[in-house]
């Protein structure tokens, strides 16, 4: 649903979480309609804490809800999302979504296992700078026929 595709998942996340700042803008709920099963997409963010959220995904009648531990990261002028999956999974990776808002739409951009081969990073630190290294080429967020598959969620407005 939220991480379809072929993520890049990783055991440590962008940034220390502590040295997070919540982004009220993404407090709410957003909706898409999928391109091929025209049903609605829900995605919603829950303040945790000061620094964390909760979103809660659901992707229609036939998916199951997810839910996941979300914080931020600034690399240069890009946010990112840190979306680590809640549930019965012990082996709780970190995957990571860039996102924007912009005339009242949330878009995300998937960072795809592509460009990351059979690379490991000893540290969050050694990640983000291979990140931040790749944020002009394509690959980093590819999809099928590399396109860069960016989505753009619409604010519920209550």
């Amino acid at each position: 649903m939220i991480l379809s595709a072929c993520p890049y998942t990783s055991d440590q996340p962008l940034s220390d979480p502590a040295a997070a700042a919540l982004d009220r803008s993404l407090l709410g709920t957003w909706k898409m309609q999928d391109k091929e099963s025209k049903e609605w997409q829900t995605l919603s963010f829950f303040s945790y804490d000061d620094r964390q959220m909760v979103a809660i995904a659901n992707g229609g009648p036939n998916e199951k809800i997810e839910a996941y531990r979300i914080f931020v990261t600034t690399i240069d002028a890009e946010h990112f999302l840190n979306l680590q999956q809640l549930g019965e999974d012990e082996n709780r990776q970190w995957n990571f979504a860039r996102y924007s808002i912009r005339d009242g739409r949330m878009y995300l951009s998937l960072v795809d296992d592509a460009l990351f081969a059979s690379r490991s990073f000893a540290s969050s630190e050694a990640l983000q700078d291979f990140i931040r290294k790749n944020l002009a080429d394509p690959k980093l967020y590819a999809g099928d026929d590399n396109e860069q598959p960016e989505t753009a969620w619409e604010k519920v407005e209550k």
